[in-house]
């Protein structure tokens, strides 16, 4: 490998193809992206370039083996869990395929590295569209609390409620307080379509004795 042209040529093409990931990630405001891709992309490159120059006696496959795990904790830093929406699992995917992009730089693998990329991109662009075409199944769960201890009464109104809705119900939950009086029923639904939360909370509202419904 000669240096001052091979070297040079894998790390600048870490940056570009790094780059390329990490503006797609930066355009839909994710917090890993344009530099946190290409330092990935570079530093995974880096690595096996210096692994390289230790000559045969070092085993590039256990350099590969931790660079890919070292990532997975940055991958996990980027996942964010709130409430029951979780966020980021695609952009900790992103970088972990940049820094495997960028062993395979380092491994002299131009062509493979050009070609991956290039299907990356597809698929954080075309495929985005596609797959909110898909119909997926949404899970919620809703507390309604009432002033009431007439529990059985409450339940099946609004089991007739969420199932007319279009709503499966797949598991209840109570809480029943005899002073002050209070009943508090939680549902666990789900459903194919989005819900349109501030307008089925109204009908809840509306119910007997009901004095709140929570949806989450």
């Amino acid at each position: 490998m000669t240096f001052d042209f091979e070297v040079l040529l894998r790390l600048f093409l870490s940056i570009l193809l790094g780059g390329a990931i990490g503006v797609e990630r930066q355009a839909h405001g994710r917090a890993a992206g344009l530099r946190t891709h290409i330092l990935v992309c570079l530093g995974s490159t880096l690595a096996m370039v210096v692994t390289q120059a230790f000559g045969p006696g070092v085993d590039p496959g256990r350099a590969l083996a931790g660079i890919l795990t070292g990532i997975g904790f940055l991958g996990a830093g980027v996942i964010v869990k709130s409430n029951e929406i979780v966020r980021g699992l695609t952009t900790a995917a992103c970088v972990w395929f940049v820094a495997a992009l960028g062993v395979a730089i380092g491994q002299g693998l131009y062509v493979i590295s050009g070609v991956s990329t290039a299907l990356v991109l597809i698929v954080l662009t075309l495929l985005s569209w596609f797959s909110h075409k898909v119909p997926t199944l949404n899970y919620h769960t809703v507390i309604v609390s009432a002033k009431t201890l007439q529990a059985s009464a409450l339940d099946a109104q609004c089991r007739n409620l969420f199932e007319s809705e279009g709503f499966r119900i797949i598991a209840v939950s109570s809480r029943i307080v005899k002073d002050p009086t209070l009943t508090e029923l939680t549902f666990h639904l789900r459903t194919r379509k989005p819900p349109e939360i501030v307008r089925l909370t109204e009908p809840l509202l509306a119910l007997p004795h009901v004095i709140q419904a929570d949806w989450d």
